[in-house]
């Protein structure tokens, strides 16, 4: 790949967009947190009640948000530069977040959480797909 994006599937490189975007909701997210009272606390209001709730374990809720988007940046970097680790890191993004969609099913939520887990499914066949892995083949293991 070496840097070119022409030869990169489709998918490839709507995944790095969908890491970027994560990046910023997770960064606006933690400066929700941490400094409460922003323009920002608009993003919350299609889900007030969960604000609530993270606002009752600040910092730590804001802490933990802000080292999950460095981890997405650095997925996102990663996956741009088509480095292995990346491809990894993302697989690993993507288990958790369909561990939590588990949970999600057996503590309240089945339908949404049903919906997670089939959407975690899909995304961790295509990015395992021969596909995509070609598109991270070349790079060194780590």
């Amino acid at each position: 790949m070496n840097g070119s994006t022409s030869k990169r599937p489709l998918g490839v490189i709507l995944l790095g967009a969908f890491l970027i975007v994560s990046t910023g909701i997770l960064a606006a997210t933690t400066i929700t947190l941490l400094h409460p009272g922003t323009v920002l606390d608009h993003i919350w209001d299609i889900k007030p009640g969960e604000y609530e709730q993270l606002l009752r374990y600040a910092p730590w809720s804001g802490i933990g948000f802000g080292v999950l988007g460095m981890v997405m940046a650095a997925a996102a970097y990663g996956w741009f530069r088509a480095r292995y680790w990346a491809w990894i890191l993302v697989q690993c993004i993507f288990a958790a977040d369909g561990g939590g969609d588990v949970v999600r099913v057996f503590f309240g939520d089945p339908v949404g959480g049903l919906v997670g887990v089939s959407t975690v499914v899909g995304l961790l066949v295509y990015v395992r797909s021969k596909g995509v892995r070609g598109a991270f083949a070349g790079q060194p293991k780590p």
